[in-house]
């Protein structure tokens, strides 16, 4: 019916495997018969509508689909990103504190698309007025040159109404920019949490759940009119928060990898997380290249190797061997 009538149909929540019954949809199996496009499904013929949309949604993190899917269909990662998530953290943060920079920043948006969107309509109505056909001149014709300068004057106005907008833009981001290391480490810390459901599918997390312990954070950390201060006391605040939010639904086990998760994502995202120890930390040494012999019977082959790479990295390993 929805092929027939052109309407928009919605499979929710599909697995790895398509069901093959939709593949003449996928590959537009379509032919033209008597000026009618007809989709073939099955041993059945479907007058096709051109307005006809099929959508597919998954819960799958990262979905592992065969590039004849991915050929078939536009896929569109909805996940939050890093990024993302720092930006609208970003916009919560600066709405509790500085509201009349927010308020500001929303109506500058839409002001600027209004006006882009009637400046767009000059040039239409420019366009339009140009293009009809008539027997007066040009410099004769009196409601086409009060149009001419009507536009122009508008125009003027809107072009320097977008400056004036692309300053204000400017200063409200300067305004903003305070405000990132918060939002930084509140998307640090949301990856962390996020990050649980690789050890057990029970530690699912929404984004909702997680705002909450965001805005409970910024609502309870000390206030103070210096504003590094300020930042330091919600930064702080929220780490603790989130620690203690996360640690009532894990299992104790789990407990000290999650914060030895944290810890190390805090300082990658700080730029003080010394990567090649940390990459060595989790893996050993992976080389395949063959080392001096083991010089002791007490030391395993793989413990031998590990401290040749120690011994190579420098630093406060060095002279280890």
């Amino acid at each position: 019916m929805a092929i027939r009538f052109g309407s928009s149909i919605l499979f929710e929540a599909i697995g790895i495997e398509i069901d093959p019954m939709i593949d003449p949809v996928l590959e537009k199996n379509i032919t033209t018969e008597a000026g009618v496009e007809m989709l073939t499904m099955g041993d059945q013929k479907i007058e096709f509508n051109s307005e006809f949309r099929m959508f597919m949604t998954t819960k799958i993190t990262n979905p592992n689909y065969t590039p004849e899917i991915f050929g078939k269909t536009m896929v569109i990662n909805f996940s939050v990103t890093m990024m993302g998530l720092r930006d609208q953290l970003l916009n919560e943060i600066v709405k509790y504190e500085r509201p009349e920079i927010e308020e500001q920043r929303k109506q500058l948006i839409t002001e600027t698309s209004a006006n882009k969107a009637e400046l767009a309509g000059l040039e239409e109505t420019l366009l339009s007025e140009l293009s009809k056909e008539t027997d007066v001149p040009l410099v004769d014709n009196v409601p086409l040159i009060q149009t001419l300068d009507m536009a122009k004057t508008k125009s003027v106005k809107i072009e320097q109404a977008l400056i004036n907008a692309k300053k204000t833009s400017e200063d409200i981001e300067a305004n903003r920019e305070s405000y990132k290391g918060v939002a930084k480490r509140g998307a640090i810390l949301c990856f962390a949490l996020f990050g649980l459901s690789e050890i057990s599918d029970m530690y699912e997390y929404s984004l909702n759940s997680y705002m909450t312990v965001f805005m409970n954070a910024l609502e309870t950390s000390k206030k103070d009119n210096v504003l590094q201060a300020r930042l330091k006391f919600i930064t702080d605040k929220l780490t603790q928060l989130v620690y203690e939010f996360t640690c009532m639904g894990i299992f104790e086990r789990h407990k000290l990898m999650f914060s030895f998760q944290m810890t190390t994502m805090i300082m990658d995202g700080d730029e003080t997380l010394n990567k090649a120890e940390f990459d060595f930390f989790l893996k050993g040494n992976t080389s395949l290249d063959e080392v001096e012999a083991v010089p002791h019977k007490w030391i395993s082959n793989n413990g031998w190797k590990d401290a040749v790479k120690l011994d190579s990295m420098g630093g406060v390993y060095e002279g280890l061997l």
